[in-house]
């Protein structure tokens, strides 16, 4: 009878913060613990409806970390409890279930009644205070008897549930609940729970990359500085520093790359970082290669004469606000990818006649010079080929109209000009026409090469696009831009950190024109989710691991073809290689394939 009571008492109490909300209806400290109201809590705020189950989530990954971790765990646990009615349940970061061991089977046609099944979402969000998803929102271990689950199909069981945390990161990457029918519940399954959950930890650690190990010893010894600090390999980033929110892994790409090739004569520098807005010593650690690790110890706000490494900032160019990485708000301003390019053509604006721009192949001139006209007349400018201008006079009438109209002209090929045609257009593009708008110019674009250069001194003055090599430090702001423009209204782009630092390492011949091919290459579903480097095309990807030799590169293309044809499961591309899953993993570690993505190693 006082149990049944106390069971009415916990619904009620449930169902009065559901109905009377959270501010005012108040919970008896005595009736559950604080870590339960404070569920119910987070389960109202979230509006999760007590009657519906949970839904499935998707396939579940076989060969993810903490299953393979936590399958032998799971094997034991489930032996050493075969003379009890409990059940083991394992969940991934999300929630949602990865692995369920039942040791009594007349508890399964209840427990699948509840939808607590592989591939189903338990997160609190999802289903309200549970054992599972209640120790991944509150970092610690829960115990969930009858109607303190927030679910009604829950009622019946009790629920003990740790949350499992990466022994390297902290991060709570699932949970561990040892359930029961409510009648046969024991305050033991709580000492169970919390002791099975430290065994799947000191698995992840086992199996832990041996860089990540000595990153976090890394880490470890620094943090008891005076000063925050950041440690990093081209993986992983560990920092106790709050105003590190923006690093990103934008960030981590270009610190990464800036630091790699960094030619270091000594294994310090003191460096500034505008785009964190901190001054900051780095230490070169770890071996060289792959295995190097550098250490930020963060001593001041940025202070001028120092070496910089990060982007330079020209806060006259940049607009107002911030720019929004990953959908935050950057700290500070940055300009906008060839701003000095539009700078300079308005600077040649102010003496009359022909403005030249000089560039490579594929470099964007007739971008950059058409852009620069519509900016200033507010119109799409007339674009004229120089063969064109040499065969058809109509050609010559149909630019005079355009500049009367108030538009500009680009005239594009200008390697092909005589010295009488460039006298021609030279001497047609200083004609006074009463009226014009002044933004109404004449742009001539011409190959790197193929005229006088010498900037101020040429005539008329020659306006520079830089190659794309030369603009690296820019490379993500011009990736942002280019796939704006040709994807207008999509989300933008997400490359994983190693594709990041392919694009950043790659020596770009076809300069703008590349990049929008490489951009327009990828299908729809790649460029909505994140782009990874199997993303990219071969040439771009090798990047990543030309450190390999001969052999290994061999050995590597044969272990990726191996899980294409497996369709990426690992068990069953060990059976192709015909070598065993745990030999599959480590020579995927040692030759760079992973999830992870590893990017390129520092030079010596």
């Amino acid at each position: 009878m006082e149990k049944s009571r106390r069971e009415d008492e916990v619904r009620s109490a449930r169902e009065l913060l559901i109905t009377q909300g959270l501010v005012r209806a108040s919970v008896p400290a005595s009736l559950v613990a604080e870590e339960i109201e404070q569920s119910w809590r987070r389960s109202v705020s979230h509006r999760v409806d007590p009657g519906v189950g949970p839904h499935i989530l998707g396939e579940i990954d076989p060969d993810s970390a903490i299953l393979r971790a936590a399958g032998r765990i799971l094997d034991q646990w489930q032996t050493n409890l075969t003379d009890s009615r409990m059940t083991l349940f394992l969940a991934d970061e999300d929630g949602r279930i990865v692995s369920r061991r039942i040791v009594d089977t007349q508890d399964e046609r209840a427990l699948d009644q509840a939808n607590a099944v592989e591939g189903f979402d338990f997160s609190e969000q999802s289903l309200g205070t549970n054992g599972l998803g209640t120790p991944i929102e509150s970092r610690g271990i829960v115990f969930v008897r009858g109607t303190e689950h927030f679910n009604d199909a829950l009622a019946q069981l009790a629920c003990a549930g740790a949350p499992i945390k990466h022994p390297i990161t902290g991060r709570i990457v699932g949970s561990l609940s040892i359930a029961s029918h409510i009648d046969v519940a024991s305050p033991l399954m709580v000492a169970m729970v919390r002791q099975a959950g430290h065994q799947i930890a000191e698995a992840l650690e086992l199996m832990a990359d041996s860089r990540d190990l000595e990153l976090a010893r890394t880490y470890r010894l620094f943090r008891s500085s005076r000063h925050p600090v950041l440690v990093m390999n081209s993986e992983t980033v560990m920092t106790d520093l709050p105003a590190l929110a923006h690093f990103d892994a934008e960030s981590h790409a270009d610190l990464w790359e800036k630091l790699r090739r960094h030619r270091w004569d000594q294994d310090e520098l003191q460096v500034e970082l505008p785009t964190l807005g901190a001054e900051a010593m780095v230490r070169r650690l770890g071996r060289a290669g792959q295995d190097a690790i550098f250490a930020l110890e963060f001593t001041s706000q940025a202070a001028a004469g120092q070496v910089t490494v990060a982007d330079s900032q020209d806060s006259a160019a940049a607009p107002a606000g911030g720019v929004a990485v990953d959908g935050v708000a950057s700290h500070r301003t940055r300009p906008t990818p060839y701003s000095d390019v539009q700078r300079q053509l308005t600077a040649s604006a102010d003496v009359e006649g022909l403005i030249r721009v000089v560039g490579g192949p594929g470099t964007g001139k007739r971008h950059q010079a058409s852009r620069w006209l519509r900016q200033h007349t507010s119109q799409e400018p007339e674009v004229v080929a120089v063969r064109d201008l040499a065969a058809d006079d109509a050609i010559w009438a149909g630019g005079e109209a355009a500049l009367r109209e108030g538009r500009g002209v680009v005239v594009v090929g200008g390697g092909d000009l005589s010295d009488d045609l460039r006298a021609r257009l030279g001497a047609f593009a200083r004609l006074s026409r009463p009226g014009a708008p002044a933004g109404a110019r004449v742009i001539l674009t011409e190959r790197a090469g193929d005229a006088n250069e010498d900037g101020a001194d040429a005539d008329p003055p020659v306006v520079r696009v830089p190659a794309l090599t030369e603009l690296r430090d820019e490379l993500p702001d011009i990736v942002r831009a280019v796939a704006a423009e040709l994807f207008p209204g999509a989300p933008a782009l997400r490359f994983s950190p190693a594709a990041l630092q392919c694009l950043l390492a790659w020596r770009w011949p076809g300069n703008v024109a590349e990049l929008s091919r490489l951009l327009t290459a990828f299908p729809y579903p790649v460029r909505s989710g994140l782009i990874q480097t199997k993303d990219l095309p071969a040439p771009m990807r090798q990047t990543a691991w030309s450190s390999l030799s001969r052999y290994e590169q061999a050995e590597r293309e044969t272990i990726e073809g191996a899980l294409r044809e497996a369709d990426g499961n690992k068990a069953r591309a060990a059976k192709i290689l015909g070598i065993g899953r745990t030999t599959l993993y480590r020579k995927m570690r040692a030759l760079k394939i992973d999830a992870d993505e590893r990017m390129i190693a520092p030079g010596p």
